[in-house]
């Protein structure tokens, strides 16, 4: 007799499961697990066997995916220009 088919779980209100977070960013799955072994990504909270994202920090990390901050330190760190030389 065959399984029957399982009822997939609702994510915690607020959150998406990975599989919404691929379709939201544009970015594959196999990248989100990669950003997050890597500490870079959106922030994920594991329940159970399945990755849950915050749809608020989905849409913070594409924001500042899409617009970077300035970061103050590469900018002090930047020289001038060098003078050009007369051929």
């Amino acid at each position: 007799m065959p399984r029957p088919a399982k009822i997939p779980t609702p994510p915690p209100p607020g959150y998406v499961w990975i599989e919404e977070a691929v379709r939201r960013t544009g970015l594959s799955k196999n990248t989100l697990y990669n950003y997050r072994y890597l500490g870079k990504g959106p922030e994920c909270v594991p329940i159970g066997r399945k990755l849950a994202y915050s749809i608020a920090g989905l849409d913070a990390f594409m924001r500042d995916l899409l617009n970077p901050a300035a970061d103050p330190e590469a900018l002090a760190d930047s020289r001038p220009p060098e003078p050009r030389l007369a051929a």
